[in-house]
């Protein structure tokens, strides 16, 4: 198929969103590399094709007669390809393969500083939503054209029903924010290699099968789940300011879960995780088998240890613990999501998930010792989530967010935020999410000097002990295996949407350490991470799934898919953290009954 624009019927003066496409059509479609197969070649053009000829014509005649052209448009095609297997005490549960095209559509009528986005109304679907649906498998370049053209036309509709509300609503306001509803971006190509073949699912289901066999020899383990997933995205993009690319994106993940019930009742869980952008970066079977050997072993030892009552002192974060309490903390208030415009009633509701450091760029919000910055360039050494350009198009770059603790900036997409005007390339499905957050110190302690830190703290309480956490699981929506045991307990979530201790202890000054079974963290918020005291000198590479809030999707929802493993993933660089004083307790509400009897296992 050629790249001429077949079929296009001559404007007599080119307005600007056509000039610019007429520019990206000259714009190579990419050739497969030598070793690709020729079927790759063809899908690529196929696909990419299709998406600029339906975009051509929608640029000249996508108009209803009286009202507004659209001023933007892009087209998004995402093709995934994952397998999943899951296990259970050695037992296979689940198998699956799949794949699928789906198609989002981007449309904005009016102009860059007053459009249809950005607005959210009860009796609209949400207008920040990007329409689409699916498309073929097959290459099948006419029913493609078929597919895109319809939801085209769907959002072309949806977004002048959206403009009018919106002027509606707001004809006798004023904004309290005037700023814009788009950023202007400089135009960027990118098209990346395709991604390798998946590994045969057979091996994913051996592994889950041998992984969770383990837990067979520990009756003391209720439950248990192994979940193996290894997945190829390939995400090519248009839009009608020239900007195209195709994009690589593939992953794979281990989650072993395990759960019990300590001796009065205390629902008890754990997990261990294994990501990475191939099969073969996280199939060592060596590796695995002794993290969940361990995890067996701690579960097991902490359904018969003493009970936290309530503690308030020193808590010293290391490794995963310190990585998970700044994911489910720090990391939502780093990204700039844009709070929509309303009616007045939905307006009052969403102001309430305003992010606070939105007003505080500027502030101090970290100890002066301590800087953050966003690096997608970053590969290798356990980071993962980089990337060459974001959803929106935009050429991805790295940016300081936070410099001798004061807060610079915040992750934004090209939807603009207060304060900040520009993208900072940070764009991953529905809003802004961070690629690889690097925590960095210029006064790390090592690891002598650290446990000096903390005794000294304990030792100016005079208190018996101090605290520390070295693993802490995901919020109690996403507790795995355990969490149909969790439902049963009644009370309050643990703190504001944090997880609960996986793996803790008490620390006495002779250097002894006492296990805890489980212990919730009260009130932490953004704030108590001024007081940290010190860091370690060493980091901890720690990668997670994160689903991004924005537009009208709320953080809770967004907080719950990530809990659930869903979303895009990120890596966080993080030293450990010492904190002088922070608060943990037992788990607050009742607690299930045991089991009326024994495990199966310990029958004779």
């Amino acid at each position: 198929m050629g790249l001429s624009l077949q079929n296009r019927r001559p404007a007599a003066a080119p307005t600007p969103l056509v000039a610019a496409f007429v520019a990206l059509s000259l714009v190579p479609l990419p050739a497969a590399n030598a070793q690709e197969p020729a079927r790759e070649e063809a899908e690529l053009n196929v696909i990419m094709q299709a998406m600029r000829d339906e975009l051509a014509r929608s640029t000249e005649q996508l108009e209803l007669e009286g009202l507004e052209k659209p001023y933007f448009l892009a087209y998004t095609v995402r093709e995934t390809g994952l397998l999943n297997a899951a296990g259970s005490f050695g037992a296979l549960l689940s198998s699956s393969e799949n794949r699928s095209r789906r198609l989002s559509v981007e449309v904005r009528i009016g102009d860059p500083s007053f459009d249809n986005t950005n607005f959210g109304s009860m009796s609209l679907f949400p207008s920040s939503f990007t329409m689409g649906g699916f498309l073929p498998l097959e290459n099948d370049y006419r029913e493609m054209r078929r597919q895109i053209w319809l939801a085209t036309d769907q959002a072309y509709k949806a977004a002048l029903e959206s403009l009018a509300e919106k002027r509606a609503v707001l004809q006798n306001e004023t904004r309290a924010e005037d700023i814009a509803d788009f950023s202007s971006e400089e135009p960027f190509t990118y098209f990346a290699q395709a991604d390798p073949d998946l590994p045969p699912r057979a091996a994913l289901e051996e592994l889950a099968r041998d992984l969770s066999g383990a837990f067979r020899d520990l009756p003391e383990i209720f439950s248990s789940k192994v979940s193996a997933s290894a997945g190829s995205r390939r995400t090519y993009y248009l839009n009608s300011e020239g900007s195209a690319f195709i994009r690589s994106d593939p992953t794979a993940s281990i989650v072993v879960e395990a759960g019990t019930q300590a001796t009065d009742g205390t629902v008890l869980n754990d997990s261990v995780a294994a990501r990475g952008r191939s099969w073969d970066d996280i199939s060592d079977r060596t590796d695995l088998e002794s993290r969940v050997a361990a995890m067996g072993a701690n579960l097991t030892a902490r359904r018969a240890a003493e009970s936290l009552d309530r503690y308030s002192g020193p808590v010293l974060f290391e490794g995963q613990a310190a990585a998970e309490l700044f994911a489910q903390v720090l990391v939502p208030r780093l990204l700039g999501n844009r709070v929509p415009d309303a009616e007045p009633n939905f307006a009052r509701m969403l102001q309430q998930s305003r992010n606070p450091f939105l007003d505080r760029i500027g502030a101090r919000v970290l100890p002066r010792f301590l800087n953050i910055h966003d690096d997608p360039s970053a590969d290798g050494e356990g980071f993962l989530g980089g990337y060459r350009v974001d959803d929106d198009g935009v050429e991805a770059r790295s940016k300081a967010l936070v410099e001798n603790g004061i807060l610079k900036s915040l992750l934004t997409s090209r939807n603009p935020v207060p304060g900040i005007e520009k993208s900072t390339a940070n764009r991953r499905g529905e809003g802004p999410a961070p690629s690889n957050l690097i925590v960095a110190s210029n006064r790390g302690m090592n690891r002598e000097e650290l446990l000096a830190e903390f005794m000294l703290l304990i030792e100016e309480r005079g208190a018996d002990y101090g605290i520390v956490v070295r693993r802490m699981g995901k919020p109690e929506s996403g507790d795995g295996p355990g969490a149909a045991l969790g439902l049963l307990r009644s009370g309050s979530p643990a703190g504001p949407g944090l997880g609960n201790t996986s793996l803790a202890y008490k620390v006495f000054p002779d250097g002894r350490e006492e296990l805890i079974p489980r212990a919730e963290l009260v009130a932490v918020t953004e704030a108590a991470f001024r007081d940290i005291v010190a860091v370690s000198d060493t980091s901890t590479v720690y990668s997670f799934p994160h689903t991004p809030a924005g537009g009208l999707i709320p953080s809770f929802l967004a907080g719950a898919f990530s809990a659930l493993g869903l979303g895009e993933v990120v890596s966080v660089s993080i030293p450990d953290l010492l904190f002088e004083e922070l608060s943990l307790r037992k788990p607050s509400g009742n607690a299930p009954h045991l089991p009326v009897a024994n495990h199966p296992a310990f029958d004779p």
